[in-house]
């Protein structure tokens, strides 16, 4: 299983808890950012504080409605805020529609087509990685590799509590869980990240954290089990 939610999906669905043996999926980044990508991302995110990302597919279980309306709310004590969403899909059209009627289209960027460099150089700028998903119909998150990605940039993140997201999130040490349903959740849990700097050392913690993902000792976890 690649997380203990996804053990534990497979335990209601008849399988022995010891014939189950958890891995997590491994991260090939950090990658090398060349500078070209860095002067571009640097452009993309000015002088805006705090510099938030989301790199999730444009589906209703990312729950990119909810981070725009945080995002709102949030403008108020933070008024240099920045969000970049990076990714397609059927939720775009709704979604610059939503930035519209919420008058954040100065503050909400949607890169959907990118160059892989310029993904990781947008990370490597953030403060904060953002994606707090929920259950849609039958759709959540089991993992969330996206998370150690930011984190192997020493950037910590907030996901939600639906999915597999406390495997790759350790909760107050390299990020937070949130309820992606309450928008005071999400909210709240933006505020206590940057309280004090907090964000700082949540990001170190991150990058140390991310280590154990690499696909070298993950790739042995998978040869102990032959």
């Amino acid at each position: 299983a690649n997380s203990n939610f996804t053990k534990e999906l497979a335990i209601k669905n008849g399988i022995k808890n010891n014939n189950i043996k958890i891995i997590n999926p491994g991260c090939y980044y950090p990658i090398k950012i060349e500078d070209l990508f860095k002067i571009k991302a640097d452009k993309l995110f000015e002088n805006s504080f705090p510099k938030i990302i989301t790199v999730a597919r444009l589906d209703r279980r990312k729950n990119h409605q909810n981070i725009l309306m945080t995002v709102k709310n949030l403008k108020v004590k933070f008024p240099k805020i920045k969000y970049i969403s990076i990714g397609n899909g059927e939720e775009r059209k709704n979604l610059i529609s939503l930035r519209k009627e919420l008058n954040l289209e100065s503050e909400v960027v949607f890169l959907h087509e990118i160059d892989e460099q310029m993904k990781a150089a947008l990370i490597k700028k953030c403060d904060l990685f953002l994606m707090p998903s929920i259950i849609y119909k039958k759709s959540v998150e089991g993992f969330g590799i996206s998370f150690i990605e930011a984190a192997s940039y020493a950037k910590g993140s907030i996901g939600g509590n639906c999915g597999g997201e406390r495997d790759a999130i350790n909760d107050g040490v390299t990020g937070y869980i949130c309820d992606g349903n309450e928008l005071n959740s999400i909210y709240e849990t933006v505020i206590k990240f940057f309280e004090n700097d907090n964000h700082l050392k949540i990001g170190q913690n991150a990058l140390k954290f991310s280590e154990q993902f690499s696909w070298k000792k993950i790739i042995k976890k998978y040869l102990d089990l032959i």
